[in-house]
């Protein structure tokens, strides 16, 4: 149930009182200083959020009059924001790798951390721009392309309907009109693009995009009891198990992502984890030239 549905609270109200309660939950503390200044409020606009957070989860602060702030209660139990640990690790992460300011997260002590970061990949902002709005307004654009398997870019017409993120890489998923079939291209490998007035085809066409694909990972056999109860934990799976939904598109960059790839010298297998399903993935392999070990 949202929030709003329980304590009928503004917008601008409810993001200080998930910055109230993110605080505590992470740092313990908080004061009337930390929210005046980093949402340029007033003192009694303060007091007044304060009030309003102890009104609805009365056990999460308490008030030491020798700290001179809120405290995290002995019971604290989050209501408004997640419990969930990748909603403090993915802000550090985006203020240590240089993504965000530090001031435009929630954070405020932050602890010593080391970010082992991906190597810059360049990307013109107009060429995101251009590719958004042929999705947005599902209209083909002109690019010069310059593809791995070519010496030179080429011009291609194609029909953008969607972005991918590979872990490495950003991908426009389009229709192309040379091949007559869906790809994806690389973005910081458009070289030029220019918008184009004629409209689309229907992206639910791109079956490989539409249709999802079931991926069941497990423990790797050579491992101890022991050792697959750490997996186990490490990748969140239940009953020896993590069941994922990927987008057929998506698959390949997925079991390389995870070194699943079977027969890619290129893709060094992991050590501890494996494909349950693998037989039911190979017509998914033989539709890319990938032959099961």
């Amino acid at each position: 149930m949202e929030v709003q549905q329980i304590w009928p609270v503004r917008w601008s109200q409810k993001q200080r009182l998930e910055f109230i309660e993110f605080r505590l939950m992470w740092e313990g503390r908080i004061n009337r200083s930390d929210l005046i200044q980093f949402f340029a409020i007033s003192v009694p606009q303060a007091s007044l959020d304060f009030a309003k957070y102890r009104e609805i989860a009365p056990d999460n602060a308490v008030y030491d009059s020798t700290e001179k702030a809120y405290l995290a209660g002995p019971a604290f139990a989050p209501v408004l924001a997640s419990n969930s640990a990748d909603g403090y690790l993915n802000r550090l992460l985006a203020v240590e790798s240089g993504n965000l300011e530090s001031n435009s997260t929630f954070l405020g002590w932050r602890p010593a951390a080391g970010v082992v970061k991906d190597m810059n990949r360049s990307l013109n902002a107009l060429t995101l721009r251009i590719m958004l709005q042929a999705i947005r307004e599902h209209r083909n654009v002109d690019i010069d392309y310059q593809s791995m398997n070519a010496a030179t870019p080429a011009e291609r017409k194609i029909a953008p309907h969607a972005l991918a993120f590979d872990g490495f890489r950003w991908h426009a998923r389009a229709f192309c009109h040379r091949h007559g079939d869906y790809r994806d291209f690389v973005l910081a490998r458009v070289l030029k693009i220019r918008a184009d007035d004629s409209f689309a085809i229907d992206p639910s066409a791109d079956v490989d995009w539409q249709t999802y694909v079931e991926v069941v990972v497990v423990p790797a056999m050579q491992l101890s009891i022991s050792q697959k109860k750490v997996i186990e934990l490490d990748y969140g799976m239940r009953d020896g198990r993590l069941v994922l939904q990927v987008r057929e598109a998506l698959l390949f960059y997925y079991l390389e992502h995870l070194g699943l790839l079977p027969g890619r010298e290129d893709s060094a297998p992991t050590e501890q984890i494996a494909l349950e399903n693998q037989k039911e993935l190979e017509p998914f392999f033989s539709k890319h030239g990938l032959k099961s070990q």
